[in-house]
This record gives structure tokens, C-alpha cells and sequence, in this order.
């Protein structure tokens, strides 16, 4: 085994393992608001259609718009805070350790309880005026049942001053079905990412280190099969793949 596969092994299996572990409330987490906040956007389309068919202001349209934008922009930067925890644990774990490790280990914390606070509040304002008009909403887009429960957990989640989170965990399952619905979208990032860095390793010449460490198709097959049981599971399912 190569001396990075081991320092790959390590990160999934020792205390890294529980630090990614530690991170997949957020993702659930996000996964949530995501729904949540297609529907909001079509309701906000919807509602700016009506308004310009009866002549009417687009008060409650824009009023959405706002607590909209504000709760999307502040999820954008915990995903951000997410994916970074997740690449330093990588990055710092097996290749370079930071100049400052507890200082550096601090500043990640602090930046994603911050960012937490902050998403924590514009949800707070954004569920406050989907329960005003939730019956509006669910009539005028014809909300399944499946949409419905998850908007209702979410209101209910974020009523109170600190979000709920034994009540949005009541609702894990539904966030798990309606997670299957951003299947395009994940793998189109996935496959703009994997191509832009491939151009950029190609024209830097950094694909022979790849070569050289034999990071090849049956690594990336072997990894991507992996990831798919889970942090529990990664290690044992990649090394059966790899090198069985």
C-alpha cells in the first residue's frame, strides 16, 4: 500500500473519521433548506404573476424575495464552511499540516458556528412568513403530501429563538427522499470540477505526479464505490476494492 493511501486510511478511520461524522448534521441540515427554498422560489413566481394579472403591488412577492435572498446567501456560506472543513480535514490530515494547527482548527470552528448563528436567524425570518401564508402557498403550487410535511417540519423547527433540532430530526427521512431530486445538480458539479481541474493539471504538467503515485481509474473507481456506504463504511469498502 502506498504511503498516501495509508494517510487516507487514517483520516477515514481514526479521529477524522469522527470529525467527518461530525459534519453530517450540517449537510442534512442543508439539504432541507435546499427544498424548502425551491419551493419558496416558485412561489415567488407564482405570486408575481398574479400581482401583474390584477394590477396589485409586489409587496408580499418582494417581501419573499428579500428573506429569501438573505437566508440562501447565508446557507451558500455555511455550505462553503462545510466543504472547507471537510478539505483542510483532507488536506491538512495527510499532506501539509497548517504552520498554526489549533490556531488554524479554531478559526474553521469559529467561522462555521458563526455562519451557523447567522443562517439560524434568516431562516428564523423567512419560516416566520411561510407560516403566515403557508396555506397560500401549499393551494397555489399543489404541494404533495411529501412537500408539505417538510415545509411544516421546517416552520415548526424554526419557531423558536434556537432552531429545533429534535423536530427537524423527526423529518430526516423525507430530507433523505427529496435528496434523490438533486442527483443532476451534484453531478454536474461533480463533472465541471473533475474537468476544470483536469485541464489545469494537464497545462501545469501536475498529472504525472498522479501517474507517479498511481492515483489511476481503479483508485477513482474504487473511491467514488466507497463513498457511497457512508464514513463508516469508507474505509473497509475502498481497501476491499483496491486491493482485493
Amino acid at each position: 500500500m502506498h504511503e498516501l493511501d495509508k494517510a487516507i486510511f487514517e483520516v477515514f478511520t481514526g479521529s477524522g473519521g469522527t470529525i467527518a461524522a461530525n459534519l453530517k448534521p450540517y449537510l442534512s441540515l442543508a439539504i432541507a433548506l435546499y427544498e424548502v427554498f425551491k419551493i419558496v422560489v416558485d412561489f415567488i413566481q407564482w405570486r408575481k404573476r398574479e400581482e401583474r394579472k390584477r394590477n396589485l403591488k409586489r409587496s408580499l412577492a418582494l417581501t419573499f424575495q428579500k428573506k429569501l435572498d438573505r437566508a440562501r446567501d447565508n446557507l451558500k456560506k455555511l455550505a462553503d464552511d462545510v466543504s472547507y472543513a471537510f478539505g483542510a480535514l483532507f488536506l491538512y490530515s495527510v499532506a501539509i499540516p497548517p504552520f498554526e494547527p489549533e490556531e488554524k482548527a479554531r478559526d474553521i470552528i469559529k467561522q462555521l458556528e458563526n455562519d451557523y448563528i447567522e443562517m439560524t436567524k434568516s431562516m428564523k425570518e423567512l419560516m416566520m412568513l411561510v407560516k403566515k401564508h403557508e396555506k397560500m402557498i401549499v393551494s397555489a403550487l399543489e404541494l404533495n403530501g411529501t412537500q408539505i410535511m417538510l415545509l411544516e417540519g421546517l416552520i415548526e423547527a424554526f419557531e423558536k429563538e434556537k432552531p429545533d433540532i429534535e423536530a427537524l430530526a423527526d423529518y430526516l427521512p423525507l430530507i433523505v427522499h427529496e435528496m434523490r431530486k438533486t442527483e443532476k445538480e451534484r453531478k454536474t458539479f461533480s463533472r465541471e470540477l473533475a474537468k476544470g481541474i483536469g485541464k489545469f493539471n494537464s497545462a501545469s504538467g501536475l498529472v504525472v505526479i498522479n501517474h507517479a503515485l498511481g492515483i489511476n481509474r481503479r483508485y477513482k473507481r474504487c473511491f467514488k464505490k466507497a463513498a457511497r456506504h457512508g464514513f463508516k463504511e469508507f474505509s473497509q469498502k475502498f481497501n476491499e476494492c483496491r486491493f482485493g
